[in-house]
């Protein structure tokens, strides 16, 4: 009953907009990688648009932009805050070719057929429908373009989660309770590469591929609508 409650809280509006941007920072020193990794292999046109969805602080869409800077990046999140926070980031950092907007992953606000790729990272486990979620994904994403999901691997590892929390380099986070919540909470409360592969297959994605990096226990899938 007390994990459920605590994954229910993980999952609410009400604790992105409290403590959400304290976490993004957190998260963004132990995941930096991935982000690398799923810009570098994302193949766009210029004068393309590309969507980050649950984008948070917005660090994926921020390193979209930079990577793509002939393109336009928007990026979407349920939570206002976190809509404020990456806004103040992306003007931090002066990136003129990204912008942000509250929006959920359940009804994306935008038309069919309108992005050359959509990524989204760490949030699928949030979506109270994941296969919805998907199939949202490849309705906004243009003929032929690519989907990318990564999320943490609930097949992770003891000790690939070990080395994961020792990136984690906050005083107020005790290594015991921190070990607990990722195991139970963020890990074993998420998905699988083969559960993601099976949400695209069932939206009706093609050329589904499945990739990992040694540094960062998260799972990535790629596909093409």
């Amino acid at each position: 009953m007390f994990k459920k409650l605590l994954v229910k809280a993980r999952d609410a509006r009400w604790l992105w907009d409290m403590f959400g941007p304290i976490y993004n920072r957190q998260i963004y020193n132990a995941i930096f990688e991935l982000y690398d990794h799923i810009s570098l292999n994302i193949d766009v046109d210029t004068d393309s648009q590309i969507l980050d969805i649950g984008t948070g602080r917005g660090y994926m869409a921020l390193q979209l932009a930079a990577h793509f800077p002939m393109t336009s990046v928007v990026g979407i999140d349920f939570s206002p805050m976190q809509i404020r926070a990456a806004e103040r980031l992306r003007k931090k950092m002066d990136v003129g070719n990204c912008r942000y907007q509250r929006g959920n992953a359940m009804e994306i606000p935008f038309i069919e057929d309108h992005f050359a790729a959509v990524v989204s990272v760490g949030s699928i486990k949030h979506w109270p429908d994941p296969q919805k979620g998907v199939s949202e994904m490849r309705r906004v994403l243009a003929p032929g373009g690519w989907a990318v999901i990564s999320e943490t691997d609930k097949e992770v590892s003891d000790e690939a989660l070990r080395r994961f929390m020792a990136r984690f380099k906050a005083w107020y986070l005790w290594n015991l309770l921190l070990s607990w919540g990722l195991r139970h909470i963020i890990f074993g409360e998420s998905y699988s590469q083969q559960e993601i592969v099976a949400f695209f297959k069932a939206a009706g994605f093609k050329n589904i591929q499945m990739q990992n990096i040694g540094t960062c226990p998260y799972v990535i899938v790629k596909a093409q609508k």
